[in-house]
């Protein structure tokens, strides 16, 4: 069983984002998805903000959110590997965000905050993208930046 779970471990691959200026990235490890064994489920998020991450790579940047000024842009994407989740896609990769699919106000963030999220699969990778404006409403370079930002990721 050991071998099992190192093979779905090792099988999975984070999303990379490409180095750019004025982005700060991070990865996380490819861990079991909570609750279940990694032997259905394993799943790894990478971050990239334009203002330093603050929070826990997978977590909800609620001190990450705190610090963002009206211009910022935060990216977080979860690659899993699952069996069963069958969720249907909302977009092709790479996403393209458009003003009219976000909105401001999520599980206890600021109104302030706006976001945007959607899932797509690719290969046998679930790929969730949530996507956090340090506005209510983005402006038309925030959207240019997060697309851009979107379309360098590695997988």
């Amino acid at each position: 069983m050991r071998l099992l779970v190192l093979a779905a471990v090792s099988s999975l691959s984070a999303a990379h984002f490409v180095p750019a200026p004025a982005w700060h990235t991070r990865v996380g490890k490819v861990h079991a998805c909570p609750g279940v064994p990694a032997s259905r489920c394993v799943q790894v998020f990478s971050v990239a903000s334009t203002t330093r991450w603050r929070d826990c790579v997978g977590c909800l940047p609620h001190r990450t959110v705190a610090a963002m000024g009206k211009n910022d842009i935060a990216i977080q994407i979860d690659v899993a590997r699952q069996s069963g989740r069958g969720l249907k896609p909302t977009f092709t990769w790479p996403p393209h965000i458009r003003r009219s699919q976000v909105v401001a106000g999520f599980e206890g963030l600021p109104s302030r905050i706006s976001t945007w999220q959607g899932h797509t699969r690719l290969g046998k990778r679930d790929v969730d993208v949530f996507v956090l404006f340090g506005r209510p409403r983005p402006t038309d370079r925030q959207l240019q930046r997060a697309n851009a930002e979107l379309r360098r990721v590695r997988f």
